[in-house]
């Protein structure tokens, strides 16, 4: 089965990602509320795909991007934002990330940029498992 990380420290768009990602994508699902949290869960239950929140207590995304180095690492990172001017959203993909996704246009975004996400992973899982 596909493991997915989801570091957000808000709890209803946590939820509802996590909901979204067992429902519709198969996906057994891991949850952290920090990046520190999460650094530890990514390191052990190895996931296939890590969805980020940038702003969070105890290690924000940008600290769990710099520990985990998305350019060294096969495993798709999408970024959670509200950031959508186009300077920020280039520091964001310089950090190596897969992609990113707007929490305020959640619902509509996340099916188009998921899906080619997910049949990246679908191919490496395959050799993987």
């Amino acid at each position: 089965m596909k493991r997915a990380l989801v570091v957000e420290d808000n709890d209803t768009f946590r939820l509802k990602l996590k909901r979204l990602l067992e429902r519709y994508y198969d996906f057994c699902v891991f949850e952290a509320t920090n990046g520190e949290d999460g650094l530890l869960i990514f390191n052990s239950e190895k996931p296939h795909i890590v969805f980020l929140n940038l702003s969070m207590p105890k290690m924000d995304g940008f600290h769990f991007l710099e520990k985990i180095n998305p350019f060294s690492t096969s495993v798709p990172i999408v970024v959670l934002t509200d950031e959508n001017d186009k300077e920020n959203v280039q520091k964001i993909l310089n950090y190596g990330v897969e992609d990113y996704i707007l929490k305020t246009k959640f619902v509509t975004m996340l099916k188009e940029r998921l899906e080619k996400t997910i049949k990246k992973i679908k191919r490496t899982t395959r050799v993987l498992d």
